[in-house]
Order: structure tokens, then C-alpha cells, then sequence
């Protein structure tokens, strides 16, 4: 870290964004040109000590353990020139009450009201206006007068920085064929029970299978260390003739789900280690119908749902047990892609001629009140962002959202949006998304909104160039760092995979 170039911040280059009512994608962010950003602080639990008499000595005593004390909220200050002829707009934040969003971005040769080109941006989520002040009002004498400030101070669930993706192929080597599925199983671990981690280091990319005489079982790449070094090892269970559709971490298990074999494919994570020895698959089939095969699965950590024909819905509680059906194909009989839960109660499914049905309760499954497409037009992604907002993407390149759980919904538009294929969403965090989009050509873009999906940008932000791709077929983000994005899908040639890995 100590030897690395950077480029100093300076306050004369940042400026302040306000998101009131927060980053939705129907909030515009405003530019707030009058505004400073003042220092930033958040307090992490004080330490207290755990001290026993020193056996040795009279009088001393020894550290024996520790106790963190209470996480604090971050809080900043934001101040600005208070008008003479104009309301303040501050005060009436400060008197609405309502939790906004606060983002300080730094630049250097782009506008500075331009929101999407930063260097570097500070975001505070979910902040609530705790106090306004303004300087002295009046003066007594010629040496009173002053220009007058107002500030307002700021507290913030989440604070976070970013600056723009860099974006490196990974996996060359171990990666043959399409990646279609990549998911982030990893928790922060200071090494007390576990490896070290900063929740971003085991990465699981599940591909096709290689086609031609003999064809070989899909297999799964995967990272220990953040993407930097692949190991890759074959779903043996699969035949080279069965196609994987879909991949979770459940439990202790790493599972594939197929609709080709009719079953799921799980092997204990503990056995995909640094390039030792296969993992053991079992292959289960137990609870899956004839004909309604698995197509999606979302995991929430010792539970998953999973989607597939028919319209479809199962429970996979004990991969090792198998699934049980939660809905025969009653909420819709059209063909389910995929899937998203925020909680083991409520979780959201979108599939062909725009279907989406959703489930309150975790059990009983209902179809929205309007599809956001008809015939013809099938549903590839979906992320839900609370129980009312939900995003999808289309089969023709669209993107549609819904603010009232399903019985309106709104198009999106962004970069190229209108042809090819929306592949998969990813949301970060309440304020950055991720998307990927393939156009006609074809070639695989990747797309991100630092404000809750109201405006997007093809990435990357800088001068760099992606790297070729006919399709980026899905993307994880890092629940622990939402500054980390892994893509993966099918080359520029047509013919390996490719996962790329953005970062810092």
C-alpha cells in the first residue's frame, strides 16, 4: 500500500451530490455546487479491557480479552453559503425529516456537476439530517460583518468509497468453456475460527459443458484469493451431455442445479481447495417433477429456492435430502428463469411471455398484478431491492422496474438498451448496481449506477477497454465490498470463456 502512486485529494476538488428520499430509480441526484463536504468520521466501538490479577506481581494486572464496544453511525458535515433571497434548501431537508443519501465526489478534468466521472466517490447511505446551524445573522459594527454559512450535520447508516472499476481476465488457463453462472460464497474472518478473508476471496464459476466426441462433464473454476489464482474441476456427476443451469452455495455444499439431469449436483466447499484432489460430487434428484426441471437457484445461506419449468417453485433446505415443491405451477405455467430473496419469506421469480410471481410468506406463491412484457418477450434476471421495488431484465435488451410490487412497472433506459439481450442485475448495495447487456452484434457490455438505478454507465468509466466478449452471461458482487464486481460468460471468439474481475 505505501509504495503505490497516488494522487492526493484536495478539498478544491470535490463537490457534493444530495439524493433526497434516497437513490431510487425515480430520484434524481442534485449537484450542489454551493456545498462543502467537511471532515467524515465514524466511530467503531471503543475497546475495553478484560483484566485478571498478574499472578506474578502484586498490585498488576493482565489483558485477558476484549470487548467492543457500540458501532457508531458515520456523520459528516455538509455547509453551505446561507441565501438572502432565496428559501433554505438545508432547512427545509433538515424540517422534511426524511432519510436522503450524501456522496462527496472527487475529480480532476471532467465537469464537476458531471455525476457519473469521479475519481473517487464518497458515499453516505441512508443519512438523516440530526441538526442545522447558520452563522451569526446580523452585526453590530462595521467589524461584525461577515459572509453567513449554514450547516447541516449528517448521520449515516453506511459509508463506503469507490473509484472506477479496473477490469483484468482471470482464469485463462483453467477456463475452456462458456461461464454461465459465478457466485461470492466467503465471509470476513479476522482468523479466529476460520481463514483470514475480507469476504471477497472464494469466487465459483460454473460452466457448460464442452460439446464434441467425447464431450467432457461442465466444470466449476474457482478462487481462494480473490480471483487471482483458478483452480478449475469437473462436475463428475454431470454427463458430458447434461448442461448445468444454475449455481448456489448452500449450507456447507457447493450445489448445481440442472434441468437436463433433472436434479442437483452439491460437493462439501471444503473440498475445493488450492489445487488438491477433486471434489466429491452427489448427484440428488429427489422432489423434482418430470418435465418441470430446475432452471435458476438463490441461495440465503442454509435455505435456497429454486425455479424451473412449468412455472415451478422449489425448497432446497438439505442438498443432501433433496427438494420439495412449494408451488406445481399454479401462480403461472409459464417457464421460470430466475429467481431472488431477500429473506426466507419473501422472494421474487421472473420467466417466460413476463411472467414474475412472488412469494410473503416463503410458501404460498402469487402472480404479480401486470406482466412488464407480453408474449415473445421472456424475463432473463430479476433483483428485488425491498418488497415493493423489484428490476428485471428482458430478452429484447430492456429494463424495467417496479416501485409497487408488481402492479405497475416502468422502463429504464440506458446505453445501447432496446437490442440484444439484459443477462443479469446485481445490486452492490442500496445505491450501486450492476448490469449486463450483450447487444445484437453480439458484444457483451457491463453497465453500473452509483445512484439506485437512475442513470447507468457502460463500463469502464476510464479511457481502458473491456475485454472482448460476445456475452458476459452473469455477474456476482461482493456483499462485503460493493466495490468488487466478477463477470463471466463466452469470449469474443465465440469459443473459450472468460471471467473478468473488476477492482481498484
Amino acid at each position: 500500500m505505501s509504495d503505490q502512486d497516488f494522487i492526493a485529494a484536495q478539498s478544491g476538488f470535490s463537490r457534493v451530490f444530495l439524493i433526497e428520499n434516497r437513490a431510487r430509480p425515480d430520484h434524481a441526484h442534485s449537484f450542489e455546487g454551493f456545498m462543502r463536504a467537511q471532515a467524515p468520521s465514524k466511530g467503531y466501538g471503543d475497546v475495553t479491557k478484560i483484566e485478571t490479577p498478574d499472578p506474578d506481581n502484586y498490585g498488576k494486572f493482565r489483558e485477558v480479552g476484549r470487548i467492543r464496544g457500540e458501532e457508531e453511525r458515520a456523520s459528516i458535515t455538509l455547509e453551505g453559503r446561507y441565501a438572502a433571497d432565496l428559501r433554505s434548501a438545508m432547512l427545509r431537508l433538515a424540517n422534511k425529516g426524511c432519510a436522503l443519501d450524501v456522496q462527496v465526489h472527487f475529480g480532476v478534468c471532467d465537469p464537476p456537476s458531471q455525476f457519473d466521472a469521479f475519481l473517487k466517490a464518497l458515499i453516505l447511505e441512508d443519512a438523516l439530517i440530526v441538526n442545522w446551524e447558520a452563522d451569526d445573522l446580523g452585526a453590530l459594527g462595521s467589524g461584525d460583518q461577515a459572509v453567513v454559512n449554514e450547516r447541516i450535520e449528517v448521520s449515516a447508516k453506511l459509508i463506503y468509497d469507490v473509484v472506477p472499476l479496473k477490469f483484468a481476465e482471470k482464469a485463462e488457463d483453467v477456463l475452456t468453456n462458456e461461464g454461465i453462472d459465478v457466485v461470492i460464497c466467503d465471509d470476513i474472518s479476522c482468523g479466529d475460527c476460520t481463514e483470514e478473508s475480507d469476504g471477497c476471496q472464494r469466487i465459483y464459476v460454473l460452466t457448460k459443458a464442452a460439446g464434441g466426441s467425447p464431450g467432457t462433464a461442465a466444470d466449476i473454476a474457482y478462487s481462494l484469493n480473490g480471483g487471482q489464482t483458478w483452480y478449475a474441476h469437473d462436475v463428475d456427476t454431470l454427463g458430458a451431455a447434461e448442461e448445468p443451469n444454475a449455481l448456489g452455495c448452500v449450507g456447507v455444499y457447493i450445489v448445481v442445479v440442472s434441468v437436463t439431469s433433472l436434479s442437483l449436483h452439491y460437493a462439501p466447499k471444503e473440498d475445493f481447495k488450492a489445487g488438491t484432489g477433486d471434489p466429491a460430487f452427489t448427484e440428488v434428484a429427489t422432489g423434482f417433477v418430470v418435465g418441470k426441471g430446475p432452471q435458476d437457484i438463490w441461495s440465503l445461506g442454509n435455505l435456497a429456492f429454486v425455479v424451473g419449468k412449468g412455472g415451478y417453485v422449489y425448497l432446497l433446505e438439505d442438498p443432501t435430502a433433496g427438494v420439495t415443491v412449494l408451488d406445481a405451477g399454479v401462480a403461472t405455467v409459464d417457464d421460470l428463469n430466475a429467481i431472488h430473496a431477500l429473506s426466507a419469506r419473501f422472494a421474487v421469480a421472473v420467466g417466460n411471455n413476463g411472467a414474475v410471481v412472488f412469494t410473503e410468506n416463503g410458501v404460498t406463491w402469487q402472480a404479480a398484478t401486470v406482466r412488464p412484457t407480453g408474449v415473445g418477450v421472456h424475463l432473463k434476471t430479476v433483483r428485488a431491492k425491498s418488497h415493493k421495488e423489484w428490476w428485471v431484465g428482458t430478452s429484447n435488451g430492456r429494463l424495467y422496474y417496479t416501485l409497487d410490487g408488481g402492479a405497475s412497472w416502468t422502463e429504464k433506459a440506458f446505453p445501447h438498451s432496446g437490442v440484444g439481450v439484459v443477462r443479469e442485475l446485481e445490486m452492490a448495495s442500496d445505491t450501486i448496481f450492476y448490469m449486463t447487456h450483450d447487444t445484437a452484434a453480439p458484444k457483451g457490455e457491463l453497465l453500473a449506477s452509483w445512484n439506485g438505478g437512475y442513470s447507468w454507465t457502460l463500463l469502464p468509466q476510464t479511457s481502458a477497454v473491456l475485454v472482448d466478449a460476445d456475452r458476459f452471461t452473469a455477474i456476482a458482487a461482493c456483499k462485503a465490498d460493493p466495490h468488487l464486481l466478477v463477470a463471466v460468460g463466452l469470449d469474443g471468439a465465440g469459443s473459450d470463456g472468460i471471467v473478468v474481475v473488476g477492482d481498484m
